[in-house]
C-alpha cells in the first residue's frame, strides 16, 4: 500500500503560503454530492457528508479516535443495561429560533421509518430502540429491547429535525401515530431546514452544486469559513484541473494518476486516511432464476457455494491494489478492516487460484462456464470503472462469459435495490467506527423491518451469521461481543457470501493555506477546515 503523509508534504512551502484567495469561502470539488438534503433519505456516503455538516445527531462517532463525542446530547448516563438518559444541549436552536426539544428527537427517530422513495433507510440504527420518552426536564429517556452497547454510535448517524406537528408523539415501531411527515421535496427545495448544524443549506442543485453558509446561531464552536461552495466534478481530470487551476481549494477521491501531479505542485498537498470502506462484489443468492445470467437452464448458479468460492478464487487482489489502485488500498478477504473492532485475524486471505476456480465451476456443473453481466457504478468509487473492467477480465479467465455494464450512481443503487443485477460491485463502510455496523449492513439477512442487510442487495443469508450478530447487538462485554462479530465474519467468509476486493484509502488534494482533515469514513467534513 502506497504511503502518503497526513500533513503538508512540503512544509516549507506551506509555511510561506497565504490563505486562499477567498478566505471567507471554502471551494470544494467532489466526485459526487448528496442525492438529497433530507438527512433521512439515503444511508449512503455522500448523503452522510451533507448530513454531518448541516444536521447534527445526538452524538458524533470520531473515526480517528473511535470515541463518542457529544452533539445535541451534551451528556448521557446508563442507569441500567436497557435504559439511557440523555441531557439535551440547552443552547441548540433551529433556524426559526425554536429550541431543541425531546419531541424533536422522538419525531426524528419515528420519521426514519417513514421516508417514501428512500433507496436505503436508516432503520437499522434504531432497530433495538423499544421506547423514547420526554420527562419534560430537558432530558430524553431511551429504552432498548435488550442491552445495546452501540446505541449512541448508531444514533450518531441520525440527524435531528424539527417536529412540525405541534404535538408530542408516542414512540412506536411504525408511525408513532403520526401522518404528518416532512417531505423530501421540501428539504430539497429549501422550504424546510434539515436540522441544527454548523452550516445551513442555501442552495441545492442535484448533481451540480451545494452552497452552504455558516450557521451563526450554532451552539458549538463556529466553523471557520463563512461559506462553502461544493461543485460536482465527477470526471477525475476535471477535478484535478480545477484544483491545479485555482478554481477549488479541496478535492476528494484523488485518482491514482493524479497523485504525482498534486505532489509536484508547489501550492498543493495531499492528505489521506485509511478507510473502512470495503469495495466488494455481491452475487444474487435469492431462490429462483437470476436476471442477468445465461446458459444455466434457468438455474441461479450463485446458490451453489462452489460457484461463489470460484468467484473469490478468481480475483487477484494484489493486482487490483497495486496495478489498478496504484497502492491506494488494502487487499481484503473479509468485511472488517484490520485494526477495527470485530476483525477476525484467524481468517487467511483468499488465494488467487484460477485453476481451482475453473475446477469448482466444473464440479458445480458448469465446465464451460455461463454467461454473466457484471454491473457497476461508473461514478461512485475511486477508479471504480477500471476496477470493474479488471474484475471482468479476471472472471473471464476462469471460463465465465462476462459482459460489464456500468451506470450512473443516480440510477445504479435504485436498480440494485430492485434486484435487477446478478453480480454487482458496490461499497460499504463501518459507519460507526466498529465492525458490527458493517456486518449488520452487509452480511445480515436483508430485513427492512429490522434495518438489517441494507447493503446486502445480493440477499446472502445464513441463520448462523444472523444469530451471532443478533447476540453481539445485546452483549455488553467487549471481548464477548468481539468474539461474536468474529464468528459471524468467519461464517460469511466460509460461505463465500460476499466477494471482498479491497479497503479503499481516502486521499484529498488540498491547497496550501487550507487545513482539511482526512476522514476515515471518507466523509467530507467542512466545519473542521481552517485557513492556515
Amino acid at each position: 500500500m502506497r504511503k502518503i503523509g497526513l500533513a503538508v508534504l512540503a512544509a516549507a512551502a506551506a509555511a510561506l503560503t497565504s490563505v486562499p484567495s477567498h478566505a471567507e469561502e471554502l471551494r470544494v470539488g467532489l466526485a459526487a454530492i448528496a442525492t438529497s438534503v433530507d438527512p433521512h433519505f439515503h444511508r449512503a456516503g455522500y448523503n452522510f457528508d451533507l448530513r454531518e455538516n448541516v444536521s447534527d445527531a445526538l452524538a458524533y462517532a470520531n473515526g480517528a479516535t473511535g470515541k463518542l463525542e457529544p452533539r445535541l446530547a451534551e451528556s448521557w448516563t446508563q442507569p441500567s443495561d436497557t435504559r439511557w438518559v440523555l441531557t439535551l444541549q440547552p443552547e441548540a436552536k433551529f433556524d426559526n429560533g425554536n429550541a431543541l426539544g425531546a419531541d424533536d428527537v422522538i419525531y426524528s427517530l419515528c420519521r426514519v421509518r417513514n421516508v417514501p422513495g428512500s433507496p436505503g433507510l436508516y432503520t437499522g440504527f434504531i432497530e433495538t430502540v423499544a421506547n423514547v420518552t420526554d420527562p419534560g426536564d430537558g432530558t430524553l429517556v431511551i429504552e432498548t429491547k435488550g442491552a445495546d452497547p452501540n446505541l449512541l454510535r448508531n444514533l450518531s448517524y441520525i440527524g435531528i429535525v424539527e417536529n412540525p406537528t405541534g404535538a408530542a408523539l408516542t414512540y412506536d415501531a411504525t408511525t408513532c401515530g403520526n401522518d404528518n411527515w416532512l417531505s423530501t421535496a421540501d428539504f430539497n427545495s429549501g422550504a424546510i431546514s434539515p436540522g441544527i448544524g454548523n452550516y445551513r443549506v442555501v442552495r441545492f442543485t442535484p448533481d451540480v452544486e451545494i452552497v452552504l453558509e455558516r450557521n451563526e446561531g450554532y451552539y458549538g464552536e463556529p466553523a471557520a469559513y463563512d461559506r462553502v461552495t461544493v461543485k460536482v466534478l465527477p470526471d477525475n481530470g476535471a477535478r484535478i484541473a480545477a484544483l491545479l487551476g485555482g478554481a477549488v481549494d479541496v478535492i476528494n477521491a484523488v485518482p491514482i494518476n493524479g497523485l504525482e501531479t498534486i505532489e509536484a505542485a508547489d501550492d498543493l498537498h495531499l492528505t489521506s486516511a485509511p478507510s473502512t470502506l470495503l469495495i466488494f462484489l455481491l452475487a444474487d443468492q435469492h431462490d429462483g432464476p437470476t436476471p442477468l445470467v445465461t446458459g444455466t437452464d434457468g438455474k441461479n448458479p450463485f446458490l451453489d457455494p462452489r460457484v461463489r468460492k470460484a468467484l473469490n478464487l478468481a480475483i487477484n487482489r494484489d493486482e487490483l491494489v497495486e496495478t489498478v489502485m496504484g497502492g491506494m488500498a488494502q487487499p481484503a478477504s473479509q468485511i472488517i478492516l484490520e485494526g477495527i473492532f470485530g476483525h477476525n485475524p484467524d481468517l487467511p486471505p483468499y488465494p488467487y487460484d484460477p485453476e481451482q476456480a475453473r475446477a469448482l465451476l466444473a464440479e458445480a456443473g458448469y465446465p464451460d462456464g455461463f454467461g454473466l453481466v457484471l454491473s457497476a457504478p461508473a461514478d461512485r468509487y475511486v477508479n471504480g470503472a477500471q476496477v470493474a473492467q479488471a474484475v471482468t477480465a479476471m472472471l473471464s479467465q476462469i471460463g465465465l462469459q462476462v459482459r460489464l455494464e456500468t451506470f450512473p450512481k443516480s440510477v445504479y443503487f435504485t436498480r440494485a435495490s430492485d434486484y435487477e443485477f446478478s453480480l454487482y460491485l458496490a461499497g460499504a463502510a463501518a459507519d460507526t467506527g466498529e465492525g458490527l455496523s458493517i456486518m449488520l449492513n452487509l452480511a445480515a439477512t436483508r430485513d427492512s423491518a429490522k434495518g438489517w442487510g441494507g447493503a446486502n442487495r445480493g440477499r446472502y443469508s445464513n441463520p448462523v451469521t444472523d444469530e451471532a450478530l443478533a447476540k453481539a447487538q445485546t452483549t455488553l462485554d467487549d471481548a464477548e461481543r468481539e468474539a461474536l462479530i468474529q464468528a459471524a465474519a468467519r461464517q460469511s467468509y466460509e460461505d463465500n457470501g460476499i466477494v471482498p476486493l479491497y479497503h479503499e484509502l481516502g486521499v484529498w488534494g488540498v491547497r496550501n493555506g487550507v487545513s482539511f482533515e482526512a476522514n476515515s469514513n471518507l466523509l467530507n467534513i467542512f466545519y473542521t477546515a481552517r485557513p492556515e
